[in-house]
């Protein structure tokens, strides 16, 4: 006997991921992360007052990704 489990019936993993002036790596990092076979995941990436296109690249991600949410903490 076989046991599917669903999305929702999974635990959900929250990935926390801190960021300053990432706009060179931010992109990749979120895009490895969103590729996980577990699909039951949050992304909150916490920007600690990124002067470069950080808060863009995340944002844009975000609007796409319901599972990816921004955080600045200024």
């Amino acid at each position: 006997m076989s046991v599917v489990k669903t999305v929702d019936s999974l635990p959900l993993v929250s990935v926390i991921i801190p960021a300053y002036n990432t706009e060179q790596f931010i992109e990749i990092t979120l895009q490895f992360v969103l590729s996980q076979t577990y699909k039951n995941l949050e992304v909150i990436v916490v920007d600690d007052g990124s002067q470069d296109r950080t808060a863009e690249i995340v944002q844009s991600i975000a609007e796409d990704d319901q599972r990816v949410y921004y955080n600045n903490q200024i």
